[in-house]
């Protein structure tokens, strides 16, 4: 919002006020009563009637008038801003492990659940990037392109739950190189993958290493990131003799050499989340590392709503004189 004609509404102010100085105080001062009283209860204890209320009112809905016409004469209006990048940023692909491993309760209240919070607040930071979503657990599909719409995205990682690939394991090497068909063609000056997984790859027809060194030949870089202990995940399970208990599995844990070669081999970096607060630091990690310079062009369009101001003060004006002139009418 802005004044188009400022210097309208600050003489204006500096008129009206000087005009209720003078009102209300120098020509009261000024006036010298032709009839005195020794005891003030004598007029007070008439009481006021609603005609003299009324065109108490009518005295200060003038001000209001006055002054709402002086907003309009200062041409208030409110601006839109827009923004036109110059330049293209980063194009970053998040691919997120939604394999039945990823319910361990090692993370509050899930692993996934925390990996979808740290998701969203990575993409609500990367104003200018684009950024799409990869879902993988057996199988790996699109969840969604590169976009800019962030609020869009952000639904879309809210809406990911474990099972809807269709099949379970932990398919790394094809949620690589589904995310390097999604970036391969891009003209960003940098292109990443952010990989969340807590497993071993055990499924998937095309191998870690091998869909490493296509993201590689393409330039984009990986930054791994594995969710768990090395110990293994902990799960809630029904125990026919003991009810529901919590169970560790020892069998199903993070293959970290891997995900550093797989990091290595594209330039990128390889990270273990312990916990909610590591993961958070982790992912607050790679948006720093993943920063660029971008040219942002604002302009702002403005709209005048100076007629909203003095449609309301004629409003104003003419109800004040139907009103002196019927029900609040003085006589001389």
């Amino acid at each position: 919002m802005r004044l188009a004609n400022p210097l309208f509404l600050i003489i204006g102010i500096l008129v009206l006020a000087g005009i209720f100085l003078y009102l209300n105080y120098y020509k009261k001062a000024a006036y010298n009563p032709a009839l005195k009283f020794s005891r003030l209860w004598i007029i007070n204890k008439n009481k006021k009637s609603w005609k003299t209320i009324g065109l108490q009112i009518i005295k200060w809905a003038k001000y209001l008038a006055f002054i709402l016409l002086l907003i309009a004469l200062a041409r208030p209006q409110k601006g839109r801003t827009f923004e036109s990048l110059n330049e293209r940023g980063i194009d970053i692909m998040i691919a997120l492990d939604t394999s039945s491993s990823m319910q361990s309760i090692d993370f509050s209240p899930n692993r996934l659940e925390a990996a979808k919070k740290v998701s969203e607040e990575f993409i609500k930071a990367r104003k200018y990037d684009r950024i799409g979503l990869v879902n993988f657990a057996g199988l790996a599909f699109t969840q969604s392109p590169l976009t800019t719409d962030k609020a869009s995205l952000a639904e879309f990682v809210k809406e990911i739950n474990i099972g809807d690939t269709g099949l379970d394991g932990t398919a790394i090497g094809s949620a690589i190189i589904t995310s390097v068909n999604r970036l391969k063609n891009s003209s960003a000056k940098s292109k990443v993958i952010v990989l969340i997984t807590d497993g071993n790859n055990n499924m998937g027809e095309i191998d870690p290493m091998t869909a490493s060194q296509i993201a590689a030949q393409y330039s984009i870089k990986i930054y791994a990131v594995g969710v768990g202990s090395l110990e293994g995940g902990i799960y809630i399970v029904d125990d026919p003799f003991f009810g529901r208990r919590q169970v560790r599995d020892t069998e199903n844990k993070i293959n970290e050499e891997a995900l550093k070669q797989i990091a290595a081999n594209t330039g990128g970096q390889y990270f273990r989340a312990l916990d909610m607060r590591s993961f958070e630091n982790i992912i607050k990690q790679i948006d720093l590392l993943e920063k660029d310079e971008i040219k942002v062009t604002q302009f702002t369009n403005y709209t005048e709503i100076y007629k909203s101001f003095a449609f309301a003060g004629f409003i104003i004006l003419l109800l004040i004189v139907i009103l002196e002139n019927t029900i609040l009418r003085k006589l001389p």
